[in-house]
């Protein structure tokens, strides 16, 4: 039963990661398309619109939703490969514990830009 919810949030946040990184994706880089809609994107990938985006709490969300999703999705299909090589239930929690430490280390430093970013703190 326990896998079959983790599989079941694996394949819910691979919809959440197609659908937040096709907003990155069309708002950064399709900006002849967003033009035909009326939507006036000017250098998206441009460093001062970079900064301007950072300061909207929106996107400081977007990124870190986005962040949090592809964490999970990739550890928890690394975690998934790994178990299939390593049957005993020690080396199992052992792996478990590991990957979740990393996603956590991995969560905290990856929320640390938005969030310097949206406080507007200099970054060096």
């Amino acid at each position: 039963m326990r896998n079959t919810y983790l599989q079941f949030l694996q394949l819910v946040t691979g919809i959440f990661i197609a659908v937040l990184l096709g907003i990155h994706m069309v708002i950064m880089h399709l900006d002849a398309i967003l033009g035909f809609f009326g939507v006036d994107v000017t250098e998206a990938t441009s460093w001062e619109s970079m900064i301007e985006r950072a300061g909207q709490g929106v996107w400081a969300g977007l990124y870190i939703a986005l962040l949090a999703f592809v964490l999970y999705h990739a550890l928890n299909g690394l975690r998934g490969i790994i178990l299939e090589l390593a049957p005993s239930a020690t080396t199992e929690r052992i792996v478990t514990w590991v990957i979740i430490a990393f996603g956590i280390i991995a969560f905290i430093g990856g929320t640390y830009v938005p969030l310097a970013l949206l406080a507007g703190q200099e970054l060096s």
